[in-house]
């Protein structure tokens, strides 16, 4: 059987959010964020319980799960099991299709065990990202989403994305971004779908620094939602695994996850990521 899971864009109207145009400069700022690397390891304002957390109730959970069917598929670990194909539907009159790809790149790079290109044919794409005017966003979920999936929580919000999976993992995405209300808007919806769309599908009021919360004040990809990444794409954190599975697991690969950061942080030099999320 498959398991649809909605989630959405929501509580907040990103179009009044102050957001940057750079999809991971949060990561990048080490100033900002880190103290000086000990033992090969960096030094973050997050502790092991708090990572934790934060994967708990991001990855266990969805935002629109109601039925028998949901709340089976919001008590597993929801991931892509192998390199995620995409392809990029631009209906839009403003197209963005570039800065997409971008951050798709950038994402593919900053989390290990995680691959994700441009699907040799749309047919074949595991993620499909619509690009779309308001006017159209509507009409385009009610056409693509899959039969017998409730779409009005989809349709009530700024932007949105459907995932379909099993136990055995994630089958496809669906994501619905509208591109002709300016690019603050779709840069902040980008970041979010797409980043939940890869597993991580419930929101929490309770994640202070994580985008994965429509009440704060987050609108970057940062170091917060790079370990909840992850610490998901990591090989130990099986799909289908239910809560006490991971438990066991998460604070050794906290431990490698924390090896890898001064990494990520040493050949991503803040001041290039801006470039490629300008207006077209």
């Amino acid at each position: 059987m498959r398991l649809a899971l909605n989630r959405s864009c929501r509580g907040r109207d990103p179009r009044s959010s102050g957001l940057v145009r750079a999809a991971l400069v949060a990561i990048v700022l080490a100033g900002a964020l880190l103290g000086a690397p000990a033992r090969g390891t960096a030094q973050t304002p997050y502790g092991d319980a708090e990572l934790i957390d934060g994967f708990m109730l991001t990855v266990f959970g969805a935002e629109d799960g109601n039925t028998l069917r949901d709340l089976e598929a919001a008590s597993v670990v929801k991931k892509f099991t192998g390199p995620v194909g995409y392809t990029i539907v631009n209906g839009a009159s403003s197209n963005y299709a570039a800065s997409v790809r971008a951050f798709l790149a950038d994402l593919s790079d900053a989390v290990e065990g995680l691959t994700i290109a441009q699907a040799l044919s749309p047919e074949t794409a595991q993620m499909v990202i619509y690009l779309i005017d308001r006017r159209d966003y509507i009409p385009t979920i009610r056409a693509k989403v899959w039969p017998g999936i409730d779409t009005a929580f989809l349709e009530i919000n700024a932007c949105s994305a459907v995932i379909a999976a099993r136990r055995t993992g994630i089958e496809q995405a669906f994501v619905f971004l509208v591109a002709d209300e300016g690019f603050t808007p779709l840069a902040h919806c980008m970041v979010e779908e797409i980043s939940q769309s890869l597993g991580p599908a419930n929101d929490s009021d309770d994640l202070p620094d994580s985008i994965f919360n429509d009440s704060s004040d987050v609108n970057v990809f940062g170091v917060f939602d790079w370990y909840i990444l992850n610490m998901l794409y990591d090989p130990r954190v099986q799909a289908g695994m239910r809560i006490d599975e991971v438990a066991a697991i998460l604070p050794a690969v906290i431990a490698d996850v924390r090896q890898r950061l001064p990494e990520i942080m040493a050949r991503r030099p803040a001041v290039t990521h801006h470039v490629a999320f300008t207006d077209p």
